[in-house]
């Protein structure tokens, strides 16, 4: 099975920066799935 996945950087209604995955279970149907740290710095080194 594939999904479509995109990181995202965006702001909470509080005025606070957040990292999360979306993933696209369907065309109308998307997960958040929020990162920890070390996820985060994984997905950098992943690029590079």
């Amino acid at each position: 099975m594939q999904v479509k996945a995109i990181l995202c950087e965006k702001v909470s209604k509080k005025g606070n920066a957040y990292t999360c995955v979306e993933v696209y279970i369907t065309n109308n149907i998307k997960k958040l799935v929020f990162l920890t740290d070390a996820e985060k710095e994984l997905l950098k080194l992943s690029n590079k």
